[in-house]
């Protein structure tokens, strides 16, 4: 697959406002794009996806359309040592914990504020605190298959999920694999929900977002708000969610030549799963470790937190994942996409117009309704 081909499906020209896009995929496209996932997966999770990807343009948005801020953020003194059921993955988040806590962790966080222009001014934009003491905001994690976060292209996809949410979107900027493996991702995503609280914004006035990994670690965050007894999230949104990294699920082998996803078994290190997990301690079972509701929240008590909306496309590689995670939460709605793989379930107006549809009568209904 050679680079122009590659551009063809990160080309920044494509209206980013008019779709993550508004035009419907080619038959042809849909083809290429599968090829090029199931090419590029071994290399981008073996060497990084910056090895594989050609590097990305930063588009300005015009204030007409939105407004796109990064900021930097920290853990509030007030956030408390994670204390969790497993020795190994206890150690692990002490160990970020503490970096954090003396300032020894690499790479400081940052989180992104973006807002179309219908929804907030340039200055209420820059404003990390509330607007009014009942705004309404998402706290949107990004997808990347764990080995790639926020990118310059996604500054039109925040505004655009703005302008149709009609609220700001908050975005933090995790760290990623191979460099930064489990737990900072979800240590970093924590501490921004940690730190929109502390700055005023009330838990049950955030909804958060998860697309595909983001998914993941975005039910993992909740999963340990519930386990640390902090408020949580009045709601989730996931689409296309990586719940089950043990990828036992059957629509891995089903929607294979169908979806952009490439495979890799776990017991294979260079697997999506093992590439997140990072080095494996000694004596530990990494299938096993793999089951942690922390790795895998579909084997966790998701189903006693907020109400959960999931988006799926019938043809997509965690399609099963999907399914799975409802029938693990009773509360859970469940909408599927006829056709749709891990590529074109963001893609075409129409298909996007359901989906956004979707989330804006979800979050807006009472959660007593």
């Amino acid at each position: 697959m050679d680079i122009e081909t590659v551009n063809r499906f990160l080309n920044p020209d494509i209206s980013m406002m008019q779709g993550v896009g508004d035009m419907e995929v080619t038959e042809e496209e849909n083809t290429l794009a599968i090829q090029m996932g199931h090419i590029v997966t071994a290399k981008a999770l073996k060497s990084g996806v910056d090895a594989v990807m050609p590097a990305m343009p930063d588009p300005e948005i015009p204030a007409s359309v939105g407004q796109f801020h990064t900021f930097p953020y920290a853990m509030p003194a007030t956030q408390q040592p994670y204390v969790v059921d497993d020795p190994v993955i206890q150690a692990r988040l002490t160990r970020v914990y503490e970096q954090e806590q003396t300032g020894e962790l690499e790479e400081p966080n940052s989180m992104v504020v973006a807002c179309a222009s219908s929804v907030c001014t340039s200055e209420q934009a820059l404003d990390v605190k509330p607007q009014s003491s009942s705004e309404r905001i998402v706290l949107y994690v990004c997808g990347g298959g764990f080995v790639s976060s926020d990118t310059a292209l996604l500054k039109w996809h925040y505004v655009r999920v703005s302008q149709e949410l009609g609220q700001r979107v908050f975005v933090p900027r995790y760290h990623v694999a191979p460099a930064h493996v489990f737990p900072r991702a979800i240590h970093d995503v924590y501490t921004a929900f940690m730190y929109l609280v502390n700055q005023g914004f009330q838990a049950q006035d955030i909804t958060v977002l998860g697309i595909s990994a983001g998914a993941n670690i975005a039910l993992a965050v909740v999963e340990l708000l519930r386990i640390q007894k902090e408020p949580e999230p009045s709601r989730i949104v996931v689409v296309a969610p990586c719940v089950d990294l043990t990828l036992s699920m059957d629509s891995w082998t089903r929607n294979h030549d169908k979806c952009v996803l490439g495979y890799i078994p776990v017991d294979n290190p260079h697997s999506m799963p093992r590439v997140y997990y990072g080095d494996v301690e000694s004596g530990v079972d990494v299938l096993a470790m793999l089951r942690h509701p922390l790795l895998s929240p579909l084997f966790g008590r998701v189903h006693t937190g907020p109400p959960l909306q999931i988006h799926s496309g019938t043809c997509d590689a965690l399609a099963d994942d999907a399914v799975a995670l409802a029938q693990h939460v009773p509360h859970a709605e469940l909408i599927t996409y006829p056709g749709r793989n891990h590529y074109t379930i963001l893609r075409g107006k129409q298909q996007l117009d359901a989906m956004y549809a979707h989330m804006r009568r979800f979050i807006q209904t009472p959660c007593s309704e």
